[in-house]
């Protein structure tokens, strides 16, 4: 069995509206070897590896192995849309920032879609500045320095995203769970619809109507998770047009129809992790 860590942590209270936590994840063994499947979600990662060689295959899938002559590569993904698949290979250490929503958008100078282009990204849009964070977070042992350590580095680079009106869209989106239709946000709002619009593609790269069922979906999955004897009748219902709708959209997202899907996943941490692996 191959054996790995997988620890989360908070980050500083300053910077909780920005960013939802960190994770820690390594595996020491030689002989590790797990392939896993992780799901679109509104908040997004910027992890980075030591000391792997990462490549990026067809269908969003990334092979990773152990390469001693590498030293850091970071990658952002943005996957709205698709499933992300990893084959993990051998000895790695990882460290991941997982953003709130917009979250990394008040650590970059310049335009979202200019920084990440592509939905997956092996990129550090921070330069040797934060590879020199990571390389003393990835050698120490505590993760209470190691959050300290990153801490400090991501309230020095804040900047703050200045567009108030995607921040309160994305907001309101959240504190109805995606059930609120794109008519009425931009009515709370007073904006155009076509300006909701333009804000999401400048700022998320999704469309309302797609950023609003990623959220719908994603609380849906906690309450499945979170629940024992959950009624997946009732959540359909509560959440959906229809049972045939809730069904449509999980396998849609995951590939899966939701009873297959609640056995598959499982949670890494004490947040919001949920990867479906295979050894």
């Amino acid at each position: 069995m191959a054996k790995d860590n997988f620890i989360t942590y908070k980050p500083s209270a300053e910077l909780l509206p920005y960013i939802a936590y960190y994770y820690f994840h390594q595996s020491n063994d030689e002989a590790y070897q797990k392939s896993f499947t992780y799901y679109p979600h509104y908040k997004n990662a910027l992890t980075s590896y030591k000391d792997v060689d990462y490549k990026i295959l067809k269908d969003s899938f990334a092979q990773i192995s152990s390469e001693a002559n590498k030293t850091l590569t970071t990658i952002y993904s943005k996957m709205y849309d698709d499933i992300g698949k990893v084959n993990l290979k051998g000895v790695f250490s990882k460290i991941g920032v997982v953003f709130q929503p917009l979250g990394i958008q008040h650590f970059i100078k310049h335009n979202y879609n200019e920084v990440f282009p592509e939905n997956v990204n092996i990129t550090n849009c921070f330069g040797e500045a934060y590879n020199e964070v990571l390389l003393e977070v990835f050698s120490i042992s505590s993760n209470n320095k190691k959050a300290s350590f990153l801490n400090q580095f991501f309230q020095n680079q804040f900047v703050g995203l200045k567009e108030d009106r995607i921040i309160d869209a994305a907001t309101l989106i959240i504190k109805y769970e995606g059930l609120i239709t794109v008519s009425k946000v931009a009515s709370q709002l007073t904006i155009h619809r076509k300006t909701l619009l333009r804000l999401f593609k400048r700022h998320l790269d999704c469309s309302v109507e797609g950023y609003k069922n990623l959220v719908r979906f994603r609380f849906a999955l906690d309450k499945i998770q979170q629940e024992k004897n959950v009624n997946l009748t009732e959540i359909s219902t509560a959440r959906y047009y229809d049972q045939s709708d809730f069904i449509r959209q999980f396998k849609k997202l995951t590939n899966l129809p939701p009873k297959k899907f609640m056995v598959a996943v499982s949670k890494l941490g004490n947040e919001d992790t949920y990867w479906n692996f295979k050894n």
